[in-house]
Formats: C-alpha cells, sequence, structure tokens
C-alpha cells in the first residue's frame, strides 16, 4: 500500500516525469525518512542511529532525485522544448521577496514534503480498508455491484473517470467509516490567541466553566469522539451504512482557505483531518485517492475472509507491543 500511495501522489500532484523516476525502492526511502520523526530525532537529530543514518541517505536520494529532474527541465528549456507546467515549474520560476532565486535543494525538499504530508496517512488508511473489506465480504459484494449498477459492465473495463469515483456513494462512506475507527490523526493542538470561556456539565448535571488563558494550548483527540455512544450507536463497529442515515453537525456554512470549500465548523465528532484554517489541505485529495484504490481493489480482487483484526495502535512500537500483537494476528489469520 505504500507503494501504490507513492506512486499514485507521484504522478497526479507532481507530474509524469516524476513518477517515471520512482520505484519501489523509492517507498523504502520514504519509509526512512518517516522513521526519522521520534522524539530522539527531535532532541539529537544528529545522534549517529542506524534509523537516523537512513533518513539522511533517504534525504540525499530524493534531493538528488528531484535536482536532476529540475536540471534536465532547464535543458529542454534552453533547447525549446515544450515541459509541463507544474508545481516544480511554478517553483523554478519563484523568488524570494528580496529577489533570490529559489535554491534547487529547496525546491526538492518541499516537492520531498508535499509526498510525505499525506503518503503515510493514505497508506495506513488504505490499509486499513483492505483489512475491513476482507473481514466483511458482503460490503465489498455491495461495492461491486454498486459500480456494476452505477457505471455498468462495460464502463469497468475502462479506467474509472474523477466523475466515476465521486458517484459511487458506498465507496466514499467505506473511506469514510474507516476514518473514523482508524483516523491516522491522534491529537490536535491548537495555541490559544484570545481567552477563552468554555462552559460544560460535570458529572453530576451542573454547568462547569472553565477559563483557559493565552498560555495555554488546547489538544483535541478525535478518536475519543469518533467512538463515543454520544455520537455514534455502536461505536466499535465497522458500518459504512451508518452514514446514510447520520446528520452532519458540521454546519452547512463552509469557507475556502485557499484548497477548495470545506466545512466552517469544528463541532463534529468528527475530524479526521482536522478543522479551522490549519485543516489538512490534503483533505480532498486524499478521499479522491482511497475512493479510487477502493473501487479498483473491488473490481480486481476477491479477499480472504479475516475474522481477527489488529487494533490501531497510537503508542510507540518499542513501549509495548501491538494489542493483539502482529503474530498473534497472522497465526489467527492463517489464510493471509
Amino acid at each position: 500500500m505504500a507503494e501504490l500511495t507513492i506512486f499514485t501522489a507521484s504522478r497526479t500532484l507532481q507530474g509524469k516525469e516524476v513518477r517515471q523516476k520512482f520505484d519501489s525502492t523509492f517507498a523504502d526511502l520514504y519509509h526512512h525518512l518517516d522513521m526519522g520523526f521520534t522524539p530522539i530525532n527531535f532532541i539529537l537529530p544528529w545522534f549517529p542511529l542506524p534509523a537516523n543514518r537512513k533518513r539522511d541517505h533517504a534525504n540525499h536520494v530524493l534531493t538528488q532525485t528531484y535536482v536532476d529532474i529540475i536540471n534536465s527541465r532547464r535543458e529542454s528549456t534552453a533547447k525549446g522544448e515544450e515541459i509541463d507546467r507544474d508545481m516544480i515549474w511554478n517553483l523554478m520560476s519563484c523568488r524570494y521577496k528580496n529577489g533570490t532565486k529559489i535554491p534547487d535543494h529547496e525546491i526538492a525538499h518541499m516537492m520531498i514534503a508535499l509526498l510525505m504530508a499525506g503518503q503515510h496517512s493514505s497508506s495506513s488508511t488504505g490499509s486499513w480498508i483492505m483489512l475491513r473489506l476482507a473481514s466483511r465480504p458482503d460490503v465489498m459484494e455491495q461495492l461491486y455491484q454498486e459500480q456494476l449498477h452505477i457505471l455498468g459492465a462495460k464502463a469497468m473495463l475502462d479506467p474509472p473517470t474523477h466523475e466515476d469515483i465521486r458517484g459511487l456513494h458506498l465507496n466514499s462512506l467505506v473511506v469514510k467509516e474507516t476514518l473514523r475507527l482508524h483516523a491516522p490523526i491522534h491529537s490536535i493542538m491548537r495555541a490559544v490567541k484570545s481567552p477563552l470561556q468554555i462552559t460544560t456539565r460535570g458529572t453530576s448535571g451542573a454547568p462547569k466553566i472553565y477559563n483557559i488563558p493565552t498560555s495555554h494550548t488546547l489538544l483535541s483527540a478525535p478518536g475519543v469522539t469518533a467512538n463515543s455512544r454520544e455520537h455514534f450507536s455502536n461505536p466499535t463497529a465497522w458500518d459504512p451504512h451508518r452514514w446514510q442515515t447520520i446528520i452532519s453537525t458540521e454546519g452547512a456554512e463552509t469557507i475556502d482557505y485557499g484548497y477548495g470549500l470545506v466545512t466552517k465548523g469544528a463541532t463534529s465528532p468528527y475530524l479526521p483531518f482536522g478543522a479551522g484554517r490549519h485543516r489538512c489541505i490534503g483533505e480532498q485529495f486524499a478521499y479522491l485517492q482511497l475512493g479510487t484504490i477502493t473501487a479498483l481493489m473491488v473490481r480486481e480482487f476477491h479477499f480472504g475472509k479475516i475474522t481477527v483484526l489488529p487494533r490501531t495502535d497510537y503508542s510507540s512500537l518499542f513501549s509495548r507491543p501491538m494489542q493483539p500483537t502482529v503474530v498473534e494476528w497472522r497465526r489467527r489469520n492463517k489464510e493471509i
């Protein structure tokens, strides 16, 4: 899944030329970069750990790959050849406010960050979708029948279009329900910019007032409300059909922060992409990418029945094993 998401993201976000440079080893390189985001790396980024050596090597290889693409484009431009007008092309022509051109290595690092920003989130979510579908063959069959009904058997012989994916309602609900139970983001923090007064009800039912000063930082855990009986019936069950009857509490008011219209409210118990001005800018792309992957997997494969699924574990694998452990999970699902 990591390879699949990095390949599709590189092709759609950065163009054909970048995708042609990528092979299976690049998914491993991005994984090595990802492993550099641990607490010890922020405290001792220079420490000669094996993970840090892999991180630095991955950074060097990926940076050089993009620099080579930039140099190749300059040569093509000098020859008068037509090049793709994409993100790299745009940054190559950009300057800082003082007139300085953006250095090639900085453009490369921006491109690495662009792919890295959502690659691991989409990869993990895509994996959870496949596991959930393998545990519910009935839902997988419903997804297949939905494509037959909406697109037709003939259309399913061709690659799906953007409009095709948007028209698959249950397909999108599978992505939405998986994000509810397995949101890749476990906490969202916001600095308090002006004093806040929040009124809640305590265990006795009496109102309780909190005065929050600007010296504080608020933390929200979307996984808590998304798994709460207060908001979802039978919250631990994976049921895409639940969204057919749920009325969104985000509100109808929308706002565009520069990357498309999103709901303005933050009162919904379902916030896998955060809320407000710093809401994930890749939300719409993530839904499209995951929806496309799900639709094509349903077309091409039947999954063996999984009876036991591992649980989402946000803790470090170095601190305690997953529950149940991967070894136990594989033992109890011998058909995998």
